[in-house]
């Protein structure tokens, strides 16, 4: 778990650093809100499909193989891409590419946690969660400074430095999954009969539809919104935005690693429920309170975490095919993702922030009540 852990750093420091130095850079270029989010939404719709692709490989020939021959590939060419971009299609292309290395690592991941980690793999896939926004705070830091006090451009080469260097763990992973020799997965037919999503039970769909509330609460919020709604209503520095990033990701990193042993029962989904959808409330009126309403979306993202794996695990760990099964699961949250990153560029220019802000916090609510549901039937 050590080199799991290690890729996974590098690769939401990079993941941190482009998530708040691209819509900053568009926006310095004049752009606006709704072509940004035309931008940001490349990434999770070549997600969707690009996922389920590596995840049958995944399947079919084992899971390390993925982090050398796709994921590390992908992280050096996207951050090389936005290097050279000087146009809207051009950071677009970088989405591209970098939804490739998103979804290939997450094609993988969670196999591997739970082929390394057999025991606890929910609370083990949440203390990554943990170390993911952790290196993303790292990452939003970095990212702020290094705009401020060399420009989008030097931050950018260094960044290209860094994701080269995501191969040398990579490289460590390739002996460790194992390779699967099935007569059946030798074949291009077995290789799609992997992919078939048929037989998949009533509590699977109810999981994969939670995981999309999960995402229209959370994704345009922190890859579009915030840093958008700090530099242009706000009116915050570059390194201030890094700087209140890097906050947010590190107490949501905390407070997961703090509540790793917790109880996940009524009382817990209750507090991060209402805290969630008050923050959300005010947030667009905030002012000199937006730090207070930013730690408080925090804390609830490290709080909700441990349902989100729960859930996962508890109808994708005992497959045969879990890398695909997974894949299947998120479906609909990466839809979730595309159509809510794209519409909120459009809604925040016809109507402001407020309305999307009050939508994230109450999709936050559903996700919470189904989850705390599905998980509750697991003990009655």
């Amino acid at each position: 778990m050590k080199r799991v852990t290690t890729l996974t750093f590098l690769n939401y420091f990079v993941s941190g650093a482009l998530t708040l130095l691209i819509p900053l850079l568009l926006l310095a270029k004049n752009v606006n809100v709704a072509e940004i989010g035309i931008v940001i939404s490349a990434m999770p719709l070549v997600f969707l499909f690009a996922r389920l692709f590596f995840a049958a490989i995944a399947d079919n020939v084992g899971w390390s193989h993925i982090f050398l021959l796709a994921n590390w590939p992908a992280t050096a060419i996207s951050t090389f891409i936005y290097y050279l971009a000087n146009s809207v299609p051009g950071f677009a292309a970088g989405k591209i590419v970098e939804g490739l290395r998103e979804s290939s690592y997450w094609a993988v991941n969670r196999t591997a946690i739970f082929n390394l980690s057999p025991n606890h793999p929910e609370r083990e896939a949440t203390r990554i969660n943990g170390v993911i926004w952790l290196a993303t705070a790292a990452g939003s830091a970095a990212a702020g400074a290094g705009i401020a006090y060399v420009g989008f451009s030097s931050t950018l080469g260094l960044l290209t430095l860094v994701s080269a260097a995501v191969g040398i763990p990579a490289a460590l992973l390739w002996k460790t999954g194992k390779i699967h020799s099935n007569a059946m997965r030798q074949s291009v037919r077995g290789f799609f009969a992997t992919l078939n999503p048929n037989g998949k039970s009533r509590e699977f769909w109810v999981v994969s539809a939670a995981l999309m509330f999960y995402s229209f609460a959370t994704y345009p919020l922190i890859t579009l919104l915030l840093p958008i709604f700090m530099s242009d209503q706000l009116g915050y520095s570059y390194i201030t935005i890094g700087v209140w990033l890097m906050v947010y990701y590190l107490l949501a990193a905390l407070v997961t690693f703090f509540t790793l042993k917790l109880q996940l029962d009524l009382k817990r989904t209750a507090i991060q429920s209402a805290v969630g959808l008050v923050a959300a409330v005010f947030l667009a009126s905030s002012g000199f309170l937006f730090p207070v309403l930013l730690c408080a979306l925090a804390f609830v993202r490290g709080l909700s975490i441990a349902y989100f794996e729960h859930s996962v695990a508890r109808v994708a760990k005992k497959s045969k095919n879990v890398s695909v099964d997974i894949g299947w699961l998120h479906v609909p949250m990466r839809l979730a993702e595309f159509s809510s990153v794209l519409a909120s560029g459009f809604f925040v220019q016809a109507f402001g922030y407020a309305p999307v802000f009050i939508a994230t916090g109450g999709c936050f609510v559903v996700f919470s009540t189904i989850t705390m549901r599905i998980i509750k039937s697991k003990y009655d």
